[in-house]
């Protein structure tokens, strides 16, 4: 599979998506403050995010892409994707089912995207990807549609500068808004499979998934005002307050492309998973078992988690810290880098004596 490749762009708009849907399907115990502050949260956030991508980025452009060459690397690496993997499923578990879905019970939510994301497996990361970039065109067309739905509703004088009111609250919003770029991870997993542009693809999905989230939250501010904090989810709210003559209500379009999205993040984690331990391995069988045993641990974690919240509250504490994603992207590559210019420099004084 790695042997395929993959474009810069798709895998660009792909990823923003992916980020996007941890905006949409947020969770209760997610640290989110969707007033004014919120703006800057988000800019400081990816500021924090930009700085920890610098030993990745430097990884890609002198590894050619691989940005995890070691095998510690890649099950570091993979044990994220797997935490990550389990934060997605539950978080779409439970977005579901306070939405249009409360009736349906949360192992059949979870059960059906555990079996989808297993046949994206076997179909690989580039039909994956061209779901994804279907999917994406969707949720722009949803977007749109919701802007003009709530148009008339928008109201410019809610707009008023805010911060925190203690710098330790500002902090904690900001490392739960850096904690939920798991794409980062995702990309430089999947890196040596882009044929080119690595930069301009990697630039591009934080571009675009840093406007889409500053976008809805103007959006949430302008339009739901004083009501933002009494809702869980903020664009959820607004496609129910949109009405189209032709469609109605957006509401369930909305979880259909959240649902899709989630679906396509979970698959790509797994994908994710499979190319680390065949680049590591260089065995197809040990990377689709890898995969498969992924899901299955992601499968059973979010099955545990859903009838278990107090449980998943304190997974999702860890995690919100931001030191899982900064390990991963962050300090694993710069180990890499490390270990690779150390075997560089003996090599250079083996072969100079």
């Amino acid at each position: 599979m790695t042997r395929s490749r993959i474009g810069w762009g798709q895998t660009a708009i792909v990823l923003a998506l992916a980020r996007i849907f941890s905006e949409a399907a947020n969770f209760p115990s997610d640290d989110i403050n969707y007033g004014m502050q919120r703006f800057t949260v988000i800019v400081l956030s990816y500021l924090l995010l930009g700085v920890t991508l610098v030993p990745l980025y430097i990884a890609m452009e002198r590894n050619g892409g691989a940005v995890y060459k070691s095998r510690t690397g890649a099950v570091a690496a993979s044990l994220y994707l797997i935490l990550a993997g389990i934060t997605t499923a539950t978080r779409l578990q439970f977005y579901s089912s306070s939405t249009v879905l409360s009736a349906a019970p949360p192992w059949v939510i979870i059960l059906f995207v555990s079996l989808v994301c297993l046949y994206g497996i076997f179909k690989g990361v580039p039909a994956t990807l061209r779901t994804g970039v279907i999917t994406a065109a969707g949720f722009l067309v949803l977007l749109i549609t919701v802007i003009i739905g709530v148009s008339r509703e928008i109201r410019p004088d809610y707009l008023y500068p805010a911060l925190a009111e203690r710098p330790s609250a500002l902090l904690t919003e900001v490392l739960t808004e850096y904690s939920k770029n798991a794409e980062a991870v995702i990309f430089a997993s999947l890196c040596p499979m882009i044929r080119t542009r690595r930069r301009r693809s990697l630039l591009l999905a934080l571009g675009l998934s840093l406007a889409a989230l500053l976008l809805m939250t103007f959006l949430y501010n302008t339009v739901l005002g004083e009501y933002l904090n009494v809702t869980n989810f903020p664009f959820y709210a607004l496609s129910s307050l949109s009405d189209i003559s032709v469609l109605q209500r957006l509401d369930g379009i909305d979880v259909t492309v959240w649902t899709m999205t989630a679906v396509i993040k979970l698959t790509l984690i797994m994908l994710s998973v499979y190319v680390l331990a065949e680049n590591a391995f260089n065995s197809r069988k040990t990377a689709y078992i890898s995969a498969c045993s992924a899901l299955g641990i992601t499968t059973l974690a979010a099955f545990f988690f859903s009838v278990n919240t107090n449980d998943f509250l304190r997974f999702s504490a860890v995690m919100e810290t931001g030191i899982p994603l900064a390990v991963a992207a962050a300090a694993v590559p710069l180990s890499e880098l490390i270990i690779s210019g150390k075997r560089s420099h003996n090599e250079k004084i083996i072969k100079s004596s």
